[in-house]
């Protein structure tokens, strides 16, 4: 018996002392409990603040914010997104809901959305996936006004370069008109011979011509460049303008340097307007060619721009001069108008394009880019 007490008196030690490591260990984890429940209870409402926060802005935002789901399901919308289509797309179908805009060009960044009411918004569309549920986040934000703006400022550009095409036309005009008018004065000498009334009369019709051609340049630049876009085949083109600018390459005594066999390639842009941008880079380098220069016409091309180059072995551009050179009015020649590359750029934006100065080791290049198409020929 004094055996089995000592061994349950050594047991039950046993056990407190066990109960009390046990009891230490609960104390332990309680207190770690307790700060994780403190932190994750500052957590959330640290997340319950932040998402009241996101909640204010996203109702506060100016574009329209909607959320899609998986299905491709509209679940909410902010109120901007409301005013702006006019409508509460919740539970709808998101394609049913796109189908409310078109775009007129699929090169256009914005579309068109015509409201409930018949009123029609300019709006940019962007979509960014939700990568945690498969949905979606669609932007929608109301571009009118800013198209509106800019319209309006293209239309003042318009009207500041109409402002000094005004005073420039006065300058323009008046050496070659006051040299016309002496020319013709002239005439009405009583004892004028034969000879000298043809020579008279030949040098004022030049200058009439060259008044006639300035006018010309000024109604291109007002009317903007391209008035109705088409396809054009390049190898008529090109055929075309060698057949205007070879003669005058020739009287010069300029060499030329032709494209052989053009691609069989089409541009879509105005057949005319185009001519005469290639022929303005063909006789500007006329220009700036020294005796027995040669000007170089060549071609590259990648998957979807045909690079048109024109080269010349003059002086080549200045710095100071290349950054205005595409500036209306600009000109470095005493009888320039300043229009003929300002003309050549627009018609080459016009039609999608660009032109450029291109850095040159020897004289000046300019190069024309334009989208092209192939030549499908067809038979019946």
């Amino acid at each position: 018996m004094e055996h089995a007490f000592d061994r349950f008196t050594q047991v039950s030690g046993q056990l407190i002392d066990a109960y009390l490591a046990i009891q230490q260990q609960v104390s332990h984890l309680s207190e770690q409990l307790a700060l994780a429940n403190e932190q994750l209870s500052r957590r959330v409402a640290e997340n319950t603040a932040l998402l009241g926060r996101l909640s204010l802005l996203l109702n506060m935002l100016p574009a329209g914010v909607i959320e899609i789901d998986a299905s491709e399901q509209v679940i909410r919308q902010n109120p901007a997104a409301t005013q702006l289509l006019d409508d509460d797309l919740t539970g709808q179908p998101w394609q049913v809901c796109a189908a409310r805009f078109s775009s007129h060009h699929p090169d256009d960044e914005h579309t068109t959305y015509r409201q409930p009411g018949g009123e029609l918004r300019q709006v940019l569309i962007q979509r960014q996936a939700l990568p945690d549920n498969g949905g979606a986040i669609i932007l929608v934000q109301d571009v009118s006004r800013a198209l509106e703006m800019q319209q309006q400022l293209a239309q003042q550009e318009r009207f500041v370069s109409m402002g000094r095409m005004a005073a420039s036309l006065a300058h323009q005009l008046r050496t070659p008109l006051a040299t016309a008018m002496l020319y013709t004065s002239h005439l009405n000498r009583p004892a004028l011979d034969e000879a000298d009334r043809l020579k008279f009369a030949g040098k004022a019709l030049t200058r009439l011509r060259a008044l006639e051609g300035l006018v010309g340049d000024m109604l291109g630049f007002v009317r903007g460049h391209v008035q109705a876009r088409e396809w054009v085949a390049l190898p008529r083109l090109l055929a075309d303008a060698e057949q205007i600018f070879a003669p005058q390459a020739q009287a010069r005594d300029i060499a030329l340097d032709w494209p052989g066999e053009p691609p069989q390639l089409e541009l879509y842009s105005d057949s005319k307007a185009l001519l005469g941008a290639i022929v303005n880079l063909l006789e500007n380098a006329l220009v700036f060619s020294p005796p027995n220069g040669r000007i170089r016409l060549s071609l590259m091309r990648n998957d979807t721009v045909l690079q048109l180059s024109v080269q010349d072995d003059g002086p080549g551009v200045a710095a100071d001069v290349a950054q205005r050179i595409f500036d209306p009015f600009f000109t470095t020649r005493a009888d320039g108008t300043g229009l003929g590359l300002a003309i050549a750029r627009g018609v080459a934006e016009a039609s999608a394009g660009e032109l450029t100065l291109q850095p040159s080791l020897r004289g000046a290049c300019f190069r024309l880019q334009l989208p092209y198409r192939p030549i499908v020929h067809t038979t019946g």
